[in-house]
């Protein structure tokens, strides 16, 4: 019964694990499309940079379905630049690869 218990246990970090690691990569493709957007706004490294905390302070306080996608979109028209939620979905599937690399490496 005791390698039972193993197992189970050890499935059971496995999937903690494994969501973990997703989260983190989640959160690094958000961050990576927000300094992607504000680089399309014109903004400097340092402007991005504020961005991303801004951006990301603002889903953490009010998180709701498609937050960052629904704030960089609030933004891009303010700026009157025509982006939309499609764009950003493909530049989020682009980005994909390179964040799950970026964090398991």
């Amino acid at each position: 019964m005791s390698s039972f218990n193993d197992r189970e246990r050890g499935f059971e970090a496995k999937y903690s694990f494994d969501l973990e690691q997703d989260f983190r990569v989640e959160t690094h493709l958000y961050k990576m499309l927000i300094q992607w957007a504000g680089e399309q706004m014109g903004m400097s490294p340092e402007e991005c940079q504020d961005y991303t905390r801004k951006i990301i302070g603002e889903v953490v306080a009010n998180p709701r379905e498609n937050g960052v996608v629904a704030l960089l979109l609030a933004d891009f028209g303010r700026k009157n630049i025509d982006v939309t939620a499609s764009a950003l979905n493909v530049k989020l599937e682009e980005l994909r690869p390179v964040a799950r690399a970026e964090v398991l490496s």
